[in-house]
């Protein structure tokens, strides 16, 4: 999944080059190559590897992924969240491969332990193909963190799974400390294992006035003129949390969703003690500020702040407190802004 913009990674992150086409990490493969590199250890190939994203960035994944076949890319027109996305592609891949088993994974996620990670993937491979259900795997929470929904296992089943009691919106403090302590709560990372016809299915079954539309416009190749249309709604929201059929398999691996900057501070380990910092930076009295920039000749000096994402980009140079991050994507709403800069 490569489609979405980065916004709350602005100025970095721009419309013409989102966050899953840059080397956040500073580890010489971009968030989308990463992706690929961790998956392709499952697969027999790059070909049954397969990239949903938009119109626009369809030459940066081609020059970022080079072996996955052209064919291999699944266009959307439009952007229509997350179960529109999950139809179009699962229609796609059933249509060469109906028998195939699939997994959804975001192109901009980090896992830390690859081995794990491809373990729990197996698990979740194998749970699909006994139980032809719906398989989410979970975070092992180490924070209760505010920002992430939440799945609540049930009964236990094979291959370390659990069936799933229900889902949890994003958690207040104190709900997301007793879902901690409880051991039996997941954050909800949006990574998805299935059958293509057991998803199509449960699409058909619980969010009719999406699919059928969708899957008509697939069988008549009417997709560009439709999709725009869609119903926009999550895949949580249209099928997870309706379906009887969903299991949860807890993934035991370091994982983050490098949702905004200050993500940065959980990813990177810079050489200042107080400060998460990329570039070269002078301060003083200066504490737990995120400060990046990639330019060389940059300086960045601060004196007596602290909690503050400091970000120089080109000519750009945003300032804005650790707990604002969020409300960048507002900010670009501003016409003032687009007239001054390409965001």
């Amino acid at each position: 999944m490569a489609g979405g913009k980065g916004q709350r990674f602005w100025p970095l992150s721009t419309s013409d080059k989102p966050k899953q086409f840059l080397d956040l990490e500073r580890s010489g493969r971009t968030l989308l190559q990463s992706t690929f590199d961790r998956l392709l250890p499952l697969l027999e190939s790059p070909k049954d590897i397969f990239v949903a994203t938009a119109k626009k960035y369809v030459d940066l994944v081609r020059e970022q992924l080079p072996m996955v076949p052209k064919t291999n890319l699944i266009i959307e027109p439009e952007a229509r969240d997350s179960a529109a996305a999950v139809a179009y592609a699962s229609l796609t891949v059933h249509a060469h491969h109906p028998d195939a088993i699939v997994g959804f994974f975001s192109s901009d996620h980090r896992i830390g332990d690859t081995l794990a990670f491809q373990d729990t993937v197996r698990g979740a491979i194998n749970l699909a193909r006994d139980t032809e259900g719906l398989i989410t795997i979970g975070i092992t929470p180490t924070r209760p963190a505010t920002g992430y929904g939440y799945i609540q296992a049930g009964e236990n089943v094979a291959h370390d799974g659990f069936r799933v009691d229900k889902f949890v919106e994003k958690p207040n403090l104190a709900k997301a400390q007793r879902y901690v302590e409880s051991g039996n709560y997941f954050w909800n990372a949006g990574i998805f294992v299935w059958s293509t016809k057991s998803i199509l299915e449960e699409l058909h079954t619980h969010a009719p006035e999406l699919m059928a539309p969708l899957q008509e416009a697939f069988d008549e190749k009417r997709i560009a003129q439709v999709f725009p249309s869609l119903k926009k709604i999550s895949i949580d929201y249209a099928v997870m949390e309706h379906s009887q059929n969903v299991y949860v398999i807890p993934g035991n691996f370091d994982w983050d969703d490098i949702g905004d900057w200050v993500a940065l501070e959980r990813l990177l380990q810079s050489e200042e003690e107080h400060n998460t910092v990329v570039g070269t930076h002078v301060g003083l009295e200066t504490s737990n500020n995120i400060i990046y920039t990639e330019n060389p000749d940059d300086v960045i000096v601060t004196l007596g702040v602290e909690n503050l994402v400091i970000v120089k980009q080109g000519n750009t140079l945003l300032l804005v407190h650790k707990d604002r991050v969020q409300d960048i994507k507002k900010l670009l709403e501003s016409e003032r802004l687009a007239e001054l800069t390409t965001v």
